[in-house]
């Protein structure tokens, strides 16, 4: 019996995130011009919720802890959410995967992302971090 759609879907996006996560890992992205540069700091000056993604994960995949978090401090919030986002679509099944679910992608989860979200982007250009 073949695996839904909806999963497989995933896997294959987990693939592509694998193979981009390999690349940052190879390739520095404050050394190597082709990495993409944000395009709304490139447009605005200002830095984005997401900006120093890249080199946050670059340093973070090479054991730099302290500067990787010095890169964006909002993904020491994000990263854990993504792994229990993956844990509850890829290995929990039934009753358990319908109460994580509930709290993961629930109304509570998603008002506290879109007021961190914007939180941090203002906070991080006041203070120029």
């Amino acid at each position: 019996m073949g695996l839904p759609a909806k999963r497989l879907l995933f896997i294959a996006g987990l693939i592509v995130v694998a193979a981009g996560l390999a690349l940052l890992y190879k390739f520095n992205p404050v050394e190597t011009p082709l990495v993409p540069k944000c395009m709304f700091k490139s447009l605005t000056g200002l830095s984005c919720s997401g900006c120093g993604m890249q080199r946050f994960l670059h340093a973070f995949m090479h054991g730099r802890f302290m500067e990787a978090i010095s890169y964006n401090y909002m993904l020491v919030i994000l990263i854990p959410y993504i792994i229990l986002f993956g844990i509850e679509k890829l290995l929990l099944t039934g009753e358990t995967q319908k109460r994580w679910k509930k709290v993961i992608e629930g109304r509570n989860m998603a008002i506290c992302l879109c007021i961190v979200a914007p939180g941090w982007f203002i906070i991080r250009n006041i203070l120029h971090i």
